[in-house]
């Protein structure tokens, strides 16, 4: 999948950061932290004048407008969560936004963000977050309008807000979760994996008509889910998700509710550059952050592993193919691609590491990136996962672990010794296979751990590399999945003319900065 951006689409963003750059600098003669009382340990400050302010991340101090530091209070019930929930006379804030039609004389904190006055109720997030509705030319002009003409901030980071439908909620589960009426709060029988094989033999949803009670993520509700059997999907290793969810019969993804029915099988299955998988192995439906992969590829698999050490592609056996996820910008969405037909005719069975055997064959998986040089300079031109089949002889036989089999594993094969990384391109391991071309190099690496000694490190590993006493191993290219960037060629022009408009900018930033010191210096 290439990457592209358009030239239309780079001047805005770029008119939008460099704005962006001059809203910084300008702010910064304002909020100086001497000018600013933090109010006990909350995200709410207060100034010498009486105004209150409230601390969004990424965004900066915003001013809650019309609100009296005299009868402003904190509705924070303890701890770190709830420090952006505050309240007046005249109204509750999440933030510096208004939570319109709650009581502040009965508005009450009640847990994993939820605030009720008894009549209306409403999540308020403790995460500050982009205002996308805000969009990038409308930040910009607004930006500007601060800086010059005394206008209001612009609201580009946000706490997110919603009112709920529902009354007398309950928290239950984890942050951003409740249940409407007298729900018992996701309580379940210790035995829950128990409970969820006699659920799915008996065809009955586990907790599914025991109370009815309706459940809500981040104000809004979970469609067709009863709170009293909520609870999170768990892992391979029986960890519970950040945001996949079931009540014994549906399936949820933080708000939405997944075509997939819950089973004792399913299970979250990865969590992959930002990506959480979820996989039903039965049917073989497959979810990306709640999208599903496509069914009439289905049934899918994980056959070679879910840990990144050496790919930049989650790739899954499908009907016909290899496939992978290819998120988009936006984080929220995506494409599932193709990259080659599957060339495997029986099972795939993990060896260590990332190294796989089918039909008395090993194959390996390995990541590299591909850069290049132009008229711009260096750029990233392709991250790629490759599938390498490697050529051996005989069976396998496992000589030992490295570091407990945290840094990988060392097996041998014929008359030949291989290194098998776990350690990965992040530190600074080029390959996942090694062929040990030094006999000395066996009993370092597959040393027992002390856990008062000296052992491996990753450095001397790297060492060994460097000393050609551990030799990348060389295979054939079975497929790749491949992810391109736009060449940068075209965008030089814009970063000329963004050097030149940066250059105004900050001369127009500084002639903002002496005159408003110099209005304050009158004011005094």
């Amino acid at each position: 999948m290439k990457i592209k951006n358009s030239p239309a689409s780079c001047a805005v963003a770029l008119f939008a950061v460099l704005f962006t750059v001059f809203f910084m600098i300008y702010i910064a003669s304002y909020e100086e932290e001497g000018e600013f009382t933090q109010m006990g340990d909350s995200e709410f400050y207060v100034t010498p004048q009486g105004k209150i302010y409230a601390l969004i991340p990424s965004g900066g101090k915003f001013e809650l407008k019309g609100a009296r530091a005299d009868k402003f209070r904190v509705l924070a019930s303890g701890g770190y969560r709830g420090r952006n929930v505050g309240a007046d006379e005249s109204a509750v804030y999440c933030g510096n936004l208004a939570m319109i039609g709650l009581d502040p004389t009965r508005a009450r904190a009640i847990g994993n963000g939820y605030l009720t006055d008894g009549r209306v109720s409403y999540f308020c997030s403790d995460v500050g977050e982009r205002n996308y509705e805000l969009g990038g030319i409308s930040e910009a002009v607004q930006t500007a309008a601060y800086a010059l003409l005394g206008a209001d901030k612009p609201q580009s980071y946000i706490y997110k807000i919603k009112r709920v439908s529902g009354v007398n909620l309950t928290p239950i589960l984890g942050f951003g979760f409740a249940a409407g009426g007298a729900s018992k709060g996701g309580k379940f029988s210790e035995n829950s994996d128990a409970d969820d094989k006699k659920g799915v033999q008996d065809g009955a949803q586990i907790g599914g008509d025991k109370g009815g009670k309706k459940a809500y993520f981040e104000g809004e509700e979970l469609e067709g889910a009863d709170a009293d059997g909520l609870r999170y999907v768990r892992d391979a290793r029986g960890q519970t998700s950040d945001f996949y969810v079931t009540d014994g019969r549906n399936v949820y993804f933080k708000n939405s509710r997944l075509a997939v029915k819950f089973t004792a099988g399913l299970h979250e299955a990865a969590y992959f550059s930002g990506v959480r998988y979820l996989l039903e192995p039965a049917s073989g439906v497959v979810y990306a952050d709640g999208n599903e992969f496509a069914p009439e590829f289905a049934p899918y698999s994980l056959p070679f592993g879910v840990f990144g050490a050496h790919a930049y592609h989650l790739l899954f056996r499908g009907k016909d193919g290899i496939y992978f996820w290819e998120s988009k910008n936006d984080g929220e969405s995506g494409e599932l691609k193709r990259t080659a037909a599957d060339p495997f005719t029986n099972e795939i069975s993990p060896l260590a590491g990332s190294v796989f055997v089918s039909d008395a064959q090993a194959y390996f998986v390995q990541s590299r990136e591909i850069w290049s040089r132009g008229k711009s300079g260096k750029r990233l031109s392709s991250r790629r996962t490759e599938l390498f089949r490697l050529k051996t002889s005989e069976q396998w036989r496992k000589i030992g672990l490295v570091r407990n089999g945290v840094y990988g594993a060392v097996y041998a094969n014929g008359d030949k010794i291989y290194y098998f990384d776990a350690l990965g391109t992040q530190q600074g391991i080029g390959a996942s296979v090694y062929e040990i071309a030094d006999v000395a190099a066996i009993e370092a690496l597959t040393r027992p751990y002390d856990p008062s000694g000296q052992n491996i490190s990753g450095a001397d590993i790297r060492k060994m590399i460097k000393e050609e006493r551990l030799v990348a191993a060389q295979g054939e290219l079975v497929f790749e999945a491949v992810t391109y960037y736009e060449s940068g060629e075209t965008y030089l022009f814009w970063g000329v003319a963004a050097f030149a408009l940066l250059a105004g900018v900050v001369s127009l930033a500084l002639g903002a900065i002496k005159r408003a010191k110099w209005l304050k210096i009158k004011k005094k």
